[in-house]
């Protein structure tokens, strides 16, 4: 029952043996996810048992599962250890240390934990990035509701930062550090919410003095905004609140809901399962949502949308005993555009004073920091998502609230108990104290915290690139619509007027979205929102095997790719797809002389992929 373990240098090349003790001593102080289970635990005593036991996952229950992929991973790489085995009757390690014993040395024991608790600390981070936020994260076929896994995929061409990606790898390097940290008692939790909030704020650039509320997504960070809006309306004695939320259809699917203090998903990010129509506990009841359209059928911008948002807020206020009003301003729809301007908001503050709110849905990511400081500088609270532009997984999001809106939040605001679904007290900065204490400590979001981590870093690396990652967006637009005119026919970019390519108040001043039709038939009829959706699914997969005999090798070939785009949406008398830039591509281009050459390369091969399925949708 011991092991030969080979000399240390330094030391004399006398080999020694250890015991079946010290083996188990070697196994403790390998890392705390290691569990050395007490003899009688198996039938053998010259068997050790141990299970991975992550401080962060849910416990017993969870440790079959978890250690048998960490196993069969482990089998793959070079410390694979005859001797060791899995056994899923007792959710544990077997590791064989008796007199036949395949084990060398300590040394190839302690090379064989430290794969194992590397591997373990990936499988950890993949799976705490699927938990704490709605029923969009749930795995289904490896993806999520978006397709995408909660891991990097090699190969793979990444331009749906307009809906989803899978993270890079610098991105879940750097989870995995930041949970290795708290792993081992370097970093608590309150520490590393706190570092990501600060990290934020100088990554943005942002001057005006402000508070980070961290949200599991952009959907639900409209309850920070209703929270001071309610507030107010109860400290003016407003007759209600009126939340108007403008570019429906362009903006999240589930804002409407949100902005009324409603429920949105099947079960909530802290563990509640709810309707999704019922009020969030203790929200006042009555909150009216007044949600209006930028954009016609045909695809064209509403004429005059400014003022129709004025004028619905004028009638409203005719027919009401002062209302409170929070009115929304867009800057990065699904399509990239900016719904609204500044003059709408100072004409709405100048009008409605102190009854007034302007939120910023910036959630897409792309808006520059002066911007932001704008919006902020004019008490705007801003909502935005580290998992569209930024390339984070999905979700993680945040309200950005400005000093100047804050009072209440910091004393005196009515905090509904039902926040404690979405939010604890990590998520909320201890200078918004009256928000911060209504709170629970508890459960602690991890899966948040490592999204929000790898959204920062690419926040940092965009920061580093500077004007020359802005300069690779501009080009890499005007490259790829250009590639879409020349060689896509059945490929059709929605008009200048409808989707503005100059778009000043945007990172690179450009709509870093491209929006296309796919058209169809003799007709070249374009397609609607079902078949988009089944293309969409097609191409985050090879779906070679799934094309007719009389497809071509070069179709084929198309058809292997695996893309990552962005999802349809639908516009009315049609839908779209999307290609996005990222952070990721953005700095790299900005550092890369040949960069927009090699990109350019991967956009032909999506775009041509696209043309596969569909030429031959009805038949796959």
């Amino acid at each position: 029952m011991a092991i030969s373990a080979e000399p240390q240098a330094g030391q004399h090349s006398t080999s020694r043996w250890l015991s079946t003790a010290e083996v188990g001593n070697c196994i403790r102080s390998a890392g705390p996810i290691f569990q050395v289970l007490p003899p009688g635990h198996q039938a053998r005593t010259d068997i050790i048992s141990f299970r991975l036991q992550p401080p962060t996952t849910a416990g017993e229950k969870s440790s079959a599962p978890f250690g048998l992929k960490v196993y069969n991973e482990w089998l793959k790489g070079d410390h694979a250890l005859l001797g060791l085995s899995f056994s899923q009757s007792t959710a544990s390690f077997e590791l064989d240390v008796g007199p036949s014993s395949h084990l060398r040395d300590e040394i190839e024991l302690r090379n064989t934990l430290a794969s194992l608790s590397a591997l373990a600390l990936e499988a950890a981070v993949e799976q705490h990035l699927t938990e704490g936020g709605d029923e969009r994260l749930s795995l289904s076929s490896g993806g999520n509701l978006y397709h995408c896994p909660p891991r990097p995929v090699p190969g793979a061409i990444i331009r749906g930062t307009c809906t989803c990606s899978p993270p890079s790898r610098h991105a879940l390097d750097a989870a995995c550090a930041r949970l290795k940290n708290i792993w081992d008692g370097i970093e608590d939790f309150g520490e590393a919410f706190d570092d990501v909030r600060h990290r934020i704020s100088a990554a943005l650039g942002l001057q005006i003095q402000h508070h980070i509320v961290l949200h599991p997504s952009g959907t639900d960070a409209e309850y920070t905004p209703l929270v001071i809006g309610t507030s107010s309306a109860k400290a003016l004695g407003c007759s209600g609140v009126v939340n108007v939320v403008v570019g429906v259809g362009e903006v999240g699917s589930n804002t409407p809901k949100a902005a009324g203090g409603r429920h949105f998903s099947k079960f909530m990010p802290n563990g509640g399962a709810d309707s999704s129509k019922a009020l969030v506990d203790d929200f006042p009841e009555g909150t009216k949502v007044l949600e209006l359209k930028a954009r016609l059928a045909d695809g064209e911008a509403v004429p005059d949308f400014e003022q129709q948002v004025m004028n619905a807020i004028e009638d409203i206020s005719a027919c009401s005993e002062k209302p409170f009003f929070i009115v929304h301003a867009v800057d990065g729809s699904k399509l990239g555009a900016r719904v609204t301007n500044h003059k709408l908001v100072t004409d709405i503050q100048a009008k409605l004073g102190k009854r007034v709110l302007i939120v910023l849905d910036a959630c897409q990511g792309r808006t520059e920091s002066e911007e932001l400081d704008w919006y902020l500088s004019h008490g705007a609270v801003v909502l935005m998502t580290a998992s569209k532009f930024y390339g984070a997984p999905g979700f993680c999001g945040m309200a950005v609230v400005p000093d100047s809106a804050a009072s209440l939040l910091k004393k005196g605001a009515s905090i509904p108990p039902g926040l404690s679904d979405y939010l604890t007290k990590y998520h909320v900065p201890s200078s918004l104290e009256a928000l911060h204490e209504a709170l629970p400590a508890q459960p602690i979001n991890v899966g948040l915290l490592l999204r929000w981590t790898c959204g920062v870093v690419e926040m940092e690396r965009m920061a580093h690139a500077g004007p020359s990652g802005r300069e690779g967006i501009r080009r890499w637009v005007y490259a790829v619509k250009d590639l879409i005119r020349r060689e896509h026919p059945n490929l059709e970019l929605m008009s200048e007027s409808s989707c503005a390519i100059s778009q000043a108040s945007q990172l690179g001043g450009v709509n870093s979205i491209i929006s296309f039709k796919l058209l169809a038939g003799e007709n070249r009829t374009a397609l609607g929102t079902a078949v988009l959706k089944q293309i969409h699914r097609y191409l985050v997969k090879d779906v070679s095997g799934l094309l007719p005999n009389s497809a071509d090798e070069d179709e084929r070939r198309a058809a292997a790719a695996i893309c990552f785009i962005g999802q349809p949406v639908d516009v009315g008398d049609f839908a779209v797809l999307r290609l996005a830039i990222g952070a990721a591509l953005a700095a790299a281009l900005g550092g890369n002389p040949r960069g927009l050459e090699m990109a350019l390369k991967e956009d032909k091969r999506v775009l041509d992929k696209i043309e596969v399925p569909l030429k031959y949708y009805e038949v796959m």
